[in-house]
């Protein structure tokens, strides 16, 4: 290895001029999401709220799964206590709805706190399978505890919910914020070390990586964000109940948003939200029609793109031969 292999003086200049272009995009994206409210109408407004929240719920299981290698089917249990965290508190306590959001996503994180030393001693298919027992063993206590109301639920008044623009912009925040998050993560030193542990957590190990450390990390970011958002969805339904706040649908809707966009990167989470909201939208009225076409679709991403969407079209000739190209001009002098 040379001297100039080990120079990273100019680097940083030119991951700059990389990053720039993106910035700006995401930017425009925003702008335009954010006036979409004074352009469109309720409908529309609805879908891009939920749209926006599952690309929330969707880069949470891509931090886990696809950056951290950590396959939970038990994600629906973080959305579910984020949800009945924050409806407590406000109707209970009185607080405030976005500070409730915050304790919702707080309450999730210390709950996978809890169960991390356990559930970490597991890998693989066993991981797995233990963060589901623990979704369904919640979602049975939820369903018997007088306290949260039980089977009944819970009904916020209707008085104190933000009307649907508020709530746009709120599933909005949660969306951009999380793919924000994963930007932040997947350009650090704690990417490097979730990537280390995916491809092969005994070797991270030894090379110094306390695993521990970065999957607990992973895993109380990745459940603060489903926090959040299923307080948010408590806030917009002002109505929850166990059996469809803790249901697996929530998890399997992760999954296949992750799977079929492209695990491990930025981008496929948010081409599976929309592809996920949309499929629902348009067959609405044939659900078993929507339930065979994910599952179809899903089979067929899995066999011939199992990189997903994104992480297929980046590994395209033209497409590799476009990045070769950008690159090249961000180390060109003076770039």
């Amino acid at each position: 290895m040379t001297a100039n292999t080990l120079s990273t003086g100019p680097a940083p200049r030119s991951l700059g001029r990389a990053i720039r272009p993106n910035l700006v995009l995401a930017c425009l994206v925003l702008i335009l999401a954010a006036a979409a409210p004074f352009l469109l109408g309720a409908y529309p407004i609805y879908l891009l709220f939920t749209i926006f929240l599952y690309i929330a719920l969707g880069q949470s299981w891509n931090l886990t799964a696809g950056v951290t290698g950590l396959v939970s089917l038990g994600h629906a249990a973080f959305l579910g206590l984020g949800a009945y965290a924050a409806a407590l508190l406000m109707l209970r306590a009185g607080v405030p709805m976005v500070a409730a959001l915050l304790a919702g996503g707080l309450v999730a994180s210390a709950f996978a706190a809890l169960i991390s030393l356990p559930i970490f001693r597991f890998r693989g298919i066993y991981f797995a399978i233990g963060t589901l027992v623990v979704a369904e063993a919640l979602r049975l206590w939820m369903i018997a505890w007088p306290a949260t109301g039980a089977a009944n639920g819970i009904h916020l008044p209707s008085e104190a919910m933000p009307g649907p623009t508020a709530l746009y912009y709120l599933a909005l925040i949660l969306g951009a914020g999380s793919t924000a998050v994963l930007a932040v993560i997947l350009n650090s030193k704690l990417g490097l070390a979730l990537n280390a542990i995916r491809d092969n957590e005994s070797t991270a190990q030894m090379m110094g990586v306390n695993v521990y450390r970065a999957k607990l990390i992973s895993l109380a970011i990745s459940s603060f964000i489903a926090g959040a958002s299923g307080a948010a969805w408590a806030v917009k339904l002002a109505y929850i109940e166990p059996f469809s706040i803790f249901n697996m649908s929530w998890t399997i809707a992760m999954v296949n948003m992750v799977i079929v966009g492209g695990m491990g990167t930025l981008l496929g989470p948010i081409i599976g939200a929309v592809f996920v909201v949309l499929l629902g939208y348009f067959l609405a009225d044939y659900y078993a029609i929507q339930v065979f076409l994910t599952g179809s679709i899903l089979i067929l991403v899995i066999r011939f793109a199992p990189l997903g969407i994104w992480g297929t079209f980046r590994k395209l000739p033209w497409t590799q031969r476009c990045l070769t190209r950008f690159a090249a001009e961000g180390r060109r002098p003076g770039n």
